[in-house]
């Protein structure tokens, strides 16, 4: 008897860790007009509930715990409360009120707990209690993508727009926020690693790199956060999938910090050629 997770794809979870752990994965949506993306939607109620009705078919399937993108960002956690109702007590879900793998690594420890025998109550406190505590910071090229998606003021993007400053941006608590700018892109990830420092300097976290159009770079960002760390095989790279993307923008890296909330769980390094 076990309890299933479920997310978005938001969470930037790479394929060697949804078949490790078991978890279920539902895509946002990139929406296209004349073949060019114009914005992103949100995973239906019906979706979700039909997910939901599958997994619970399965006698071993006791419960579920679905975690989702930011409230404050998408409208897919409204599509899984409602669908939730439907299945009286089985499905409990949790705002994240973060992005990629801030909440991504939170999903993979919930489901490894699942694995080893918690049960629905203590997998959703899980949930609720890494996934808050996680954040991302991004730098990205300029504001302008996220002003278009409407996920940062039209003040703040001209702010971080002026004299062609590189912003450093945090998503913690729901919420996106301009936390920093420089003049130029190598100065903004240092800016972003220091920032990002303060929460390494945790000894019990998992880190993630994401990046967008800009490999070398996140390399670059990983290599330097493995040196001041204690426990340099907790920084993995992963790319920001295809919304999170479209939102932040090409040139695009951030750095995801989670609790890790036991040492012996075991951090899966992505295999990119496997994955294809």
């Amino acid at each position: 008897m076990t309890i299933r997770l479920v997310t978005d794809s938001a969470s930037d979870l790479p394929e060697t860790w949804i078949r490790e752990f078991g978890i279920t994965v539902v895509d946002l949506h990139v929406v296209e007009e004349e073949q060019r993306a114009v914005s992103t939607a949100a995973v239906g109620p019906e979706e979700l509930a039909a997910v939901y009705e599958e997994l619970l078919a399965d006698p071993e399937c006791t419960g579920v715990v679905s975690v989702h993108l930011s409230r404050q960002l998408s409208r897919t956690w409204e599509s899984a409360a409602d669908a939730a109702t439907r299945f009286g007590g089985r499905v409990l879900v949790s705002d994240s009120q973060c992005a990629g793998m801030a909440f991504g690594a939170a999903v993979a420890q919930c489901a490894w707990a699942a694995q080893n025998g918690l049960g629905l109550s203590g997998v959703y406190d899980l949930a609720e209690r890494l996934s808050r505590g996680a954040l991302t910071y991004a730098a990205v090229e300029s504001l302008d993508s996220l002003r278009r998606g409407g996920r940062i003021s039209a003040i703040a993007a001209i702010f971080g727009s002026a004299l062609a400053m590189r912003p450093v941006i945090i998503l913690r608590k729901g919420s996106v926020e301009l936390a920093a700018k420089a003049r130029t892109t190598t100065k903004a990830h240092q800016r972003l690693r220091a920032l990002a420092r303060e929460e390494t300097d945790r000894t019990d976290v998992l880190v993630v790199v994401h990046h967008h159009e800009a490999p070398e770079r996140a390399e670059e960002m990983a290599t330097e956060i493995r040196k001041e760390t204690q426990f340099p095989e907790r920084v993995i790279i992963v790319e920001f999938d295809e919304v999170l993307a479209w939102h932040l923008g090409p040139g695009a890296v951030g750095v995801s910090v989670t609790e890790l909330f036991d040492p012996e769980f075991p951090i899966l390094a992505p295999s990119p050629q496997a994955d294809d």
